[in-house]
């Protein structure tokens, strides 16, 4: 049986080191994507808020939250069945 070929070096190191400019502009456009992200949800809501009312909103987020309330709220079996 064959065994895995060995690695070069002995650590787990990337195959490219990166400078330390690159790495602050990933962080910054990851920053910026995020932004971008969070800006679209809160207009998204907005919109969905503005659409609806608040009536159909809350009862959707009511029954969401009892979902999940029920789904995390689940006695949990000793012998691992379900």
């Amino acid at each position: 049986m064959r065994s895995a070929p060995k690695p070069e070096s002995p650590m787990n190191l990337p195959q490219k080191i990166y400078t330390e400019k690159e790495l602050t502009r990933a962080k910054t456009s990851a920053k910026l994507v995020g932004w971008i992200q969070g800006a679209g949800v809160v207009l998204g809501g907005a919109i969905v808020l503005n659409l609806l009312g608040w009536v159909p909103v809350l009862i959707g987020l009511g029954a969401v939250g009892w979902v999940l309330f029920k789904l995390l709220s689940r006695p949990k079996d000793d012998d691992g069945e379900s």
